[in-house]
């Protein structure tokens, strides 16, 4: 594999990671303000990325489905305005704990990696 390549494969394995990461942090960061269903989520993640994270319909209900089984989320079927029903999600005290945890770690780091780069 040559150097290019391997930049190539570096750069698509860290974006995959930040992505898994920075989803389920988000995710219960909007969930957090209210309930919302699946495709309000991804719309709002776009929003705070400015479009910058696209993330894939099928992993946001993988990660949705996993956090719920796990017991951070809960989910209620409501009807909708616009055709068939729509799942909610809601964050539960244990999400609520988990949130904060992930918050007190990702906050202080990102605020110092910025201030670094924000520096040179």
């Amino acid at each position: 594999m040559n150097r290019k390549d391997v930049i190539k494969k570096e750069i698509g394995q860290l974006v995959f990671d930040l992505k898994r990461g920075f989803l389920q942090f988000v995710t219960l960061y909007l969930i957090r303000e209210k309930p919302r269903y699946a495709y309000e989520i991804k719309e709002n993640i776009l929003k705070i990325t400015r479009g910058t994270f696209d993330i894939d319909r099928n992993n946001l209900y993988k990660k949705l489905r996993m956090l719920e089984r796990d017991g951070f989320l809960k989910s209620q079927l409501k009807s909708s305005n616009h055709g068939a029903n729509r799942k909610y999600y809601s964050i539960t005290p244990y999400g609520k704990k988990l949130y904060n945890e992930m918050f007190q770690i990702l906050i202080p780091v990102m605020a110092s990696l910025h201030q670094r780069f924000k520096q040179k």
